[in-house]
């Protein structure tokens, strides 16, 4: 299910909830415009850069692989335009109707995909990765250019939000929870589109098969305020707090070392 968006604000209907209850995603087509994206690659792009400048060195970094994929997380604390980005009155308005009226960032990475990158990332749900208590938190996979079925856009399997936690087997292509032979939908998006999911849904992305074009992606994930480490207790600080009492609560920003 999607919907077209202008301007700052988001209202998800009923039928979208119910779609989010049911199937685990939301699709929000042209949530912002050309020329934010373009301001947000920008910085995103010089990050990507550095790191994978970085993983050349080294090769392979677990689900990092040089030329291919790379993961880089925790930006919102290197640029306070990040931060003030992932505050967005439209993120606010999206988590808080879907998580409640107190929510924080849980975590933010730039995925890139580059062409002929020749590997699936595999079938998991994001708290395969990292528990969580409550095990519910929202990934927003937000399309910094087009992604489409060639250059590796995501894909994901309705309904699998609804199957609870499931154990997770660790590969050298990342932390996988399912081998079976169902395909699932794929999720392309415009640039400047998102899809918003429920952490526990099946999701992968497929090879790039693109000659030229790198499949570039912002991951925003958001939960509750108070979200923290089931077996240690400790209360995630990847980010400010976003939201109380369902309105902005965004205070400026703060770099890491002082979080």
């Amino acid at each position: 299910m999607s919907t077209v968006h202008a301007g700052k604000s988001v209202n998800i209907t009923e039928e979208q909830m119910q779609h989010y209850e049911e199937q685990g995603y939301i699709v929000f087509d042209s949530l912002f415009g050309a020329e934010e994206m373009d301001e947000i690659r920008g910085i995103i792009d010089g990050f990507d850069e550095e790191s994978e400048q970085a993983l050349r060195t080294k090769g392979q970094d677990f689900i990092n692989l040089a030329s291919q994929i790379n993961f880089t997380g925790n930006l919102n604390f290197r640029s306070s335009k990040l931060q003030h980005f992932i505050a967005d009155p439209r993120f606010v308005g999206i988590t808080t109707t879907i998580l409640g009226p107190d929510t924080k960032l849980y975590w933010d990475q730039s995925v890139y995909k580059r062409p002929e990158a020749s590997k699936d990332f595999p079938w998991h749900q994001d708290n395969g990765y990292v528990p969580t208590d409550p095990v519910h938190y929202l990934t927003c996979w937000l399309a910094l250019d087009d992604a489409t079925v060639e250059n590796g856009c995501i894909w994901v399997q309705p309904g699998t939000h609804r199957k609870g936690f499931v154990p997770h087997i660790k590969t050298d292509l990342g932390w996988i929870c399912y081998y079976g032979d169902i395909e699932g939908i794929p999720v392309e998006l415009k640039k400047g589109s998102m899809v918003a999911f429920h952490s526990l849904l099946f999701h992968r992305s497929t090879p790039n098969l693109s000659k030229t074009q790198t499949r570039k992606g912002y991951v925003i994930q958001y939960s509750v305020d108070g979200s923290k480490h089931p077996d240690t207790g400790e209360v995630f600080r990847n980010g400010p707090l976003i939201a109380k009492d369902g309105k902005s609560a965004y205070a400026g920003f703060v770099p890491k070392e002082s979080c």
